[in-house]
């Protein structure tokens, strides 16, 4: 555990849910005129140059150890890059309640891995918060106008979506925690960012694009620089600044507040109903969350 300052690590990582919880809602309009892989594409490219050019002329320098490419490599590629198509294809073929239940599961596959492999201790009385935090995520995710379907129409979704979650809670967070201990958090996701990008080009020509780039409204490439600045190079960062600082497990707790800050932003973004049992689901997330950060 780094013997920095835990404090920072919590705030950034409250930046970090109101960032992502924000980014469902806005980004949601794009993808009329953007593939989602396209969309990802142009934003983790930008992201990740604009990243790379802060730690340049804040830290004099980008190198990366001889010794640590391949493992950066691997964190980029698989916890961005192909972390974003299989979600993708996934969201294509299952349900969008199934997927945001799917992924609401990462936490706890990264307290999993960290505990069953790494041998970082994690308490049983943490993963019994972990489940209270992610039966309080259900109820926000299956309000009265949403339900859940699985089935053989569904399934290759859902195991996809299932992989994504495993990728995002193994390689962007489990593996990422040792690098954080030789690199900044800038300059490693800079250059996780910029591998991401590069998996994601390669699959942009099989996914159709609505509309050719000159034709792209003005609210999509506004929601694309959100995108880029504020879940993009705040929220990752800032993630990362959050594992340096608090472990892994620690840090993912915090992603049970994402669906729930969503609800409310896309309340007062959008209007969107906010159903009596969503409080109690908020209730038991906080709940959890409050538990599972004092248990760790």
């Amino acid at each position: 555990m780094s013997q920095k300052n835990p404090n920072l690590g919590h705030l950034l990582l409250v930046i970090v849910v109101l960032t992502w919880g924000a980014n469902y809602g806005i980004v949601k309009s794009a993808f009329r005129d953007f593939s989602p892989v396209l969309f990802g594409a142009l934003r983790f490219t930008l992201s990740g140059l604009l990243v790379l050019l802060i730690t340049w002329k804040w830290e004099k320098g980008i190198t990366i150890q001889k010794r640590d490419i391949q493992k950066v490599a691997w964190v980029g590629a698989l916890g961005i890059g192909v972390y974003q198509i299989l979600w993708s294809i996934g969201l294509n073929i299952t349900s969008a309640s199934n997927s945001a239940l799917i992924l609401s599961t990462t936490p706890l596959w990264a307290a999993l891995y960290v505990h069953l492999i790494d041998k970082e201790s994690v308490r049983k009385k943490h993963y019994f918060y972990m489940a209270i935090s992610l039966c309080g995520v259900m109820l926000v995710i299956l309000k009265p106008t949403v339900s859940l379907h699985f089935s053989l129409d569904t399934l290759g979704g859902d195991l996809l979506t299932l992989i994504a979650a495993f990728l995002a809670a193994i390689f962007l967070s489990a593996w990422s925690k040792p690098l954080l201990m030789i690199y900044s958090p800038l300059r490693l996701m800079g250059y996780c960012m910029m591998i991401g990008s590069l998996v994601l080009w390669l699959a942009v020509p099989f996914w159709k694009t609505s509309v050719s780039l000159n034709q792209v409204s003005p609210t999509s490439w506004w929601a694309l620089g959100y995108a880029i600045f504020l879940p993009g190079i705040i929220g990752h960062v800032s993630y990362y600044v959050g594992i340096e600082r608090l472990g892994v497990t620690r840090s993912m707790v915090y992603l049970y507040l994402v669906p729930l800050w969503a609800m409310v932003f896309n309340h007062l973004w959008m209007g969107e109903q906010i159903f009596a049992q969503q409080i109690l689901g908020g209730f038991l997330i906080l709940l959890g969350v409050h538990g599972a950060l004092r248990h760790a």
